[in-house]
């Protein structure tokens, strides 16, 4: 008898606990891939933060502008006006006058002579002739060259003029204030001539000192200027002592005989 092959035994089929199976392992290796991914990305976004941060750490940081500050007071901060030669009015300090030569050009506040408005001309480096006004008892050191602070006024509504001794005063100390500070170390000076005079009217009063120049000044800073002649005027007027000053050295001493008709053009405003 001829034994026939026998069919192959038939592949049972998987059982729904082994689908289940296969689908959660699917399943997981999913979820693997996905956190593989996103770890990735993890990583690269720190990376670039960090990077972001010592590239911000390295560069230079950029400083603002500072906004301009006010001198210590309690007044409004002004923006100094602008004026040119021949014809100067200083509204603040209620004078009007003109210049000593039309050449002379506005600067910032000069603080060594305390004057609010200021007008120079360089004769040599490092030296001017000066003109100029202000108020000394509303005048406070200002923060840069052009930005004064001053200080309002806290009298009665109708306030009395200064008086002659107060003008006359007033005109001494500013004398000796710029001796201390607009003349370098230790200068040597005479009074040439101090008077009371009317300006159109009202009466001021007008001191001219001559300045010496410190030798030992002058060859540290390589100065030919020797001599300097220094004119100071105050009037009586509603913002209080007004101060005009006129300082014109040797090197020009052409200017010295027009000085006096200078100052003669000063007017209360």
């Amino acid at each position: 008898m001829i034994e026939l092959p026998q069919p192959p035994a038939p592949v049972p089929p998987r059982s729904s606990r082994g689908l289940a199976m296969a689908a959660v392992a699917a399943v997981l290796a999913l979820v693997v891939a996905v956190a593989l991914i996103n770890s990735h990305r993890n990583r690269d976004s720190a990376a670039r933060l960090e990077s972001d941060r010592v590239s911000q750490l390295t560069q230079a940081p950029s400083i603002p502008s500072a906004p301009r500050s006010s001198a210590p007071g309690d007044g409004p901060t002004e923006r100094l006006p602008l004026v040119t030669c021949p014809r100067i009015r200083d509204e603040q300090s209620r004078l009007a006058y003109r210049c000593i030569d039309n050449a002379l050009r506005q600067d910032g506040s000069d603080v060594a002579l305390g004057l609010r408005i200021s007008l120079n001309q360089e004769v040599e480096p490092g030296w001017v002739i000066s003109q100029g006004s202000g108020n000394p008892q509303s005048l406070t050191s200002p923060p840069s060259n052009d930005v004064v602070t001053f200080r309002s006024a806290r009298r009665a509504a109708a306030p009395a003029p200064p008086s002659a001794a107060e003008v006359r005063a007033e005109v001494l100390r500013r004398t000796t204030r710029a001796l201390d500070r607009a003349y370098g170390d230790t200068p040597s000076s005479r009074t040439l001539a101090a008077r009371s005079r009317s300006f159109g009217g009202v009466l001021g009063y007008q001191v001219l000192t001559e300045v010496t120049i410190n030798p030992a000044y002058r060859a540290r800073h390589n100065l030919a200027t020797r001599v300097e002649r220094l004119w100071t005027v105050g009037l009586p007027t509603t913002a209080g002592v007004s101060i005009f000053m006129l300082s014109i050295p040797d090197k020009r001493a052409d200017l010295w005989a027009k000085a006096e008709a200078t100052i003669a053009t000063v007017r209360v405003l």
